[in-house]
């Protein structure tokens, strides 16, 4: 094999490997984007669940000790989400 021919040879197997990191730095890529959306939905299924809990705190207290301002004011926070 002469020089130039194992150049090319050696070339042609340089690039296989940088077009395999490529493609892994692409595909790790789209699952970062799909990690960072998921990561967000949890953050909002985590509020709802937050203000549900409010709701739900704020109506087992005995009559008397209940705020109803705060209760309705949190009702309509809640509805706002849905």
């Amino acid at each position: 094999m002469t020089s130039s021919t194992a150049d090319k040879a050696g070339q042609g197997s340089a690039s296989s490997p940088g077009k395999k990191a490529l493609a892994e730095v692409r595909a790790l890529r789209k699952r970062v984007a799909e990690l960072e959306r998921e990561v967000q939905e949890c953050r909002q299924l985590n509020k709802r669940l937050a203000e549900i809990a409010d709701v739900v705190a704020e109506v087992l207290l005995p009559a008397e000790h209940r705020d109803d301002e705060r209760l309705n004011a949190l009702l309509a926070s809640y509805e706002k989400t849905i």
